[in-house]
């Protein structure tokens, strides 16, 4: 570590307990109950424009929700076959067992959704680009370091 490096780690973990008092804990630091995989697949030569898609809409909102504690982490994963059964594979952790069925998650969530405008990719949303083809909750066993 260098000392610049040390000495900002210092300060901000100096400041942290201020900051404690008046935010709630972030998001990162609650344990994931569950994920969720959504699994797509792209329309033929939409797969870039799909995944642009996600990141300027789902992620938006995916981000409005880990600030405030809905889901603990939200990442996109491409299938490396060109030709598989999926496309892309969004993953979202949930801080719940019941994760998005979780009614107050359901309900903030909605109001995430209500308020974000969809951003079109080359003028198409989700319809034009590709379908989702199904959920599934996850229980996780172990944590990450």
């Amino acid at each position: 570590m260098t000392p610049a490096l040390g000495l900002a780690s210092a300060f901000a973990f100096a400041a942290a307990p201020a900051v404690a008092e008046t935010a709630p804990a972030p998001a990162q630091a609650r344990t994931t109950m569950v994920v969720e995989w959504t699994r797509l697949k792209a329309l033929p030569g939409e797969r870039a424009n799909l995944t642009a898609f996600i990141h300027l809409n789902w992620f938006a909102m995916d981000a409005k929700a880990v600030e405030q504690g809905l889901f603990t982490s939200y990442r996109l994963i491409a299938n490396p076959a060109p030709d598989g059964e999926w496309d892309l594979l969004v993953e979202v952790g949930y801080p719940t067992a019941l994760g998005y069925d979780e009614p107050a998650t359901q309900a903030a969530f909605g109001a995430i959704r209500a308020a974000h405008k969809t951003v079109p990719v080359e003028g198409k949303t989700l319809r034009e680009l590709g379908t989702i083809l199904g959920t599934e909750r996850l229980p996780v066993l172990t944590g990450t370091r």
